[in-house]
């Protein structure tokens, strides 16, 4: 069985990243997901970050639980035969929490909104994505606020040739694709003239064809990816933590460039 988590804060944004982790599921057969939810205050809170959150008093504990409950309910009706779902509320600051629940659990996914109820709240979700991204071994889908609840068939892999793609990470996106019995395909982006001649290296890793590489001629990473997506009609970006590449990209800027990929599109980030 598949197992995916979802980390919710209970905003719109996490119900739609839910659903999203059961669209997926639904191709996986059988699944099971895991809504989890984290209150802990991590170490390095100073009191103005304190006195902004709840805190964890029984009353506050209370109405996670409650408010939990009527998420699984209200999601209970997309389930199938073959996709189950449970709820994990745990006292830990956030990556503390993730980290113990990877580490009991086999999880085959990570699955995360971007944005938060409000700006406050889009800074600490977008930055919680970005710090699962950069730890854990679990490879993490960020959904964006427009995301289509669709079949992932078509994986597009922004490569960058300046980076090394790993063994481990080679394994898991073999294990992705066999996973969504999906057809991956890798472009680079290149600011100069594109000479097509895909990695000998890379191919062997991914158990590629040659026709399954290509490179496009651009100065802007992000527009270039999002175009030829929109082109090629994928259905899932995937993207590896790294100093080069789309990751870099995406996460290195402002939060409102952070958001660039509300697109709809989904992001899988391997690291």
């Amino acid at each position: 069985m598949q197992r995916i988590l979802v980390p919710v804060d209970f905003s719109e944004t996490a119900f739609r990243a839910a659903r999203y982790a059961i669209s997926i599921a639904r191709q996986l057969q059988p699944a099971s997901i895991t809504l989890f939810h984290a209150y802990g205050l991590p170490p390095s809170a100073n009191a103005t970050v304190i006195a902004m959150m709840p805190g964890n008093s029984p009353e506050y504990v209370h109405g996670v639980e409650i408010e939990m409950a009527k998420w699984k309910h209200e999601l209970q009706s997309e389930l199938v035969e073959y996709v189950q779902l449970d709820t994990h509320i745990s006292g830990l600051p956030f990556m503390e929490a993730v980290k113990e629940a990877t580490d009991n659990t086999l999880f085959a996914l990570i699955v995360m909104g971007i944005t938060g109820k409000s700006p406050l709240g889009q800074r600490f979700i977008g930055s919680n994505a970005l710090d699962v991204a950069h730890s854990t071994h679990v490879p993490l889908i960020i959904v964006p606020a427009g995301a289509e609840m669709r079949k992932i068939k078509r994986i597009l892999f922004a490569y960058d040739r300046k980076q090394t793609l790993q063994p481990a990470q080679a394994k898991s996106i073999l294990s992705l694709q066999n996973d969504f019995d999906g057809q991956i395909e890798v472009v680079h982006i290149t600011p100069g003239e594109p000479d097509n001649n895909p990695p000998a290296d890379l191919l062997q890793a991914l158990a590629l064809p040659p026709s399954h590489y290509r490179e496009l001629q651009h100065t802007d990473l992000v527009t270039a990816i999002q175009e030829y997506a929109g082109e090629t009609h994928a259905d899932l970006l995937l993207a590896v933590p790294g100093e080069y590449g789309l990751f870099a990209e995406l996460f290195h800027r402002s939060v409102t460039k952070k958001l660039v990929f509300n697109v709809g599109l989904p992001v899988v980030v391997i690291r």
